[in-house]
């Protein structure tokens, strides 16, 4: 297998003298919102009243998640008409809310039909697909980043991989060069001394000749672009050959034709920490944004989401969109607690 250097772009928590990882803090989002399902199921006992207040003793950041999934949690219980918007705040003796509870709840006062747990921006909504809880593959990647972080890894021959936000990566050692999966997520593959490295996403497999590609996976679609030398993309009986500023897109029913003319500098903006959109639906640009900032941006008025946008922002001042939002297409921002912006 390919030996792998690691070089984290991004800043560390700290809470109380202890230094928690996103990948930490993502973990105990997850546990935080397990635990408050449990306790608001209807069938909560006193021993998982007890366990709860004792998970939530163990550290402030274990404090902060319970928060956080309650803030989440009341904040949907709004999006579904339970809940009026001057409800949502932090209610602190939802031990006592449960015990006091002894009927049956119905799982929708947390669930609901549509709702389920997110990590990267820890907003609960899942029948609209606007975030998921990161799949099991994602969990056990040996290199995962989260929101807003940027990770380098060095492979063998001089390789280097650089994985953008929220984006999963294991190592791979079955190709005579360096090889990498993209879980998900987007990462640029830099060959090496030998000047090939290898990525394997989906049903595809990129093989880099000399140069720089990127890599972009979702459970929907694989995008795959030169950006210097040559890249083989290599399909179950079909093969596809790119050249610099050249991409194709492949599923796992079907591979496109190659393409020109990528934008390869707004493509990999992000590697300085800009993000550039030109003449982009706002629907896309949301969901682009939300991929680098912290909580969510839901967009409830469906005349704006085809409304053509351009602009270039930081990763780290994203909320100078909303004043653009506001001048170029009227949309109303209403702020909602953890980091969540109704556009309407």
């Amino acid at each position: 297998m390919c030996g792998a250097h690691v070089r984290a772009i991004g800043w560390p928590v700290e809470m109380n003298g202890r230094t928690w990882t996103d990948a930490e803090l993502a973990r105990l989002r997850l546990e935080g919102l397990d635990q408050l399902n449990r306790l608001l199921s209807g069938e909560a006992t006193e021993k998982d009243a007890a366990e709860f207040t004792a998970w939530r003793g163990q550290s402030p950041a274990h404090e902060a998640a319970f928060r956080s999934a309650l803030r989440l949690r009341q904040v949907v219980r709004v999006a579904e008409g339970v809940e009026k918007p001057s409800s949502i705040g932090i209610v602190d003796n939802v031990v006592d809310l449960a015990q006091a509870r002894s009927g049956r709840l119905s799982r929708r006062a947390f669930i609901g039909g549509s709702v389920a747990a997110s990590v990267a921006g820890g907003l609960l909504f899942v029948g609209r697909s606007i975030d998921m809880v990161p799949s099991l593959a994602e969990l056990n990647a040996k290199y995962r980043t989260g929101t807003g972080e940027r990770l380098l890894v060095r492979l063998d021959d001089g390789a280097t991989v650089l994985l953008n936000t929220r984006t999963s990566l294991n190592l791979r050692g079955d190709l005579p060069m360096p090889t990498v999966e993209l879980v998900s997520g987007e990462a640029v593959l830099t060959s090496g001394r030998s000047g090939t490295a290898a990525l394997v996403a989906g049903k595809g497999t990129s093989i880099g000749k000399n140069g720089q590609f990127s890599a972009r996976h979702t459970p929907d679609e694989t995008c795959i672009t030169c950006l210097s030398g040559e890249v083989e993309v290599d399909w179950p009986g079909e093969r596809r050959r790119l050249l610099a500023s050249e991409e194709v897109r492949y599923s796992d029913r079907s591979i496109g034709a190659v393409t020109t003319q990528a934008n390869t500098a707004a493509l990999t903006a992000w590697q300085s920490g800009t993000l550039i959109f030109q003449d982009m639906p706002m629907r896309q640009v949301i969901d682009e944004i939300n991929r680098y900032r912290p909580g969510r941006i839901v967009l409830t008025n469906n005349a704006l989401a085809t409304r053509r946008l351009s602009g270039t922002y930081n990763i780290n001042r994203l909320d100078d969109f909303f004043s653009q939002a506001e001048l170029a297409v009227g949309a109303t921002i209403t702020r909602l607690p953890g980091s969540v912006v109704i556009l309407s």
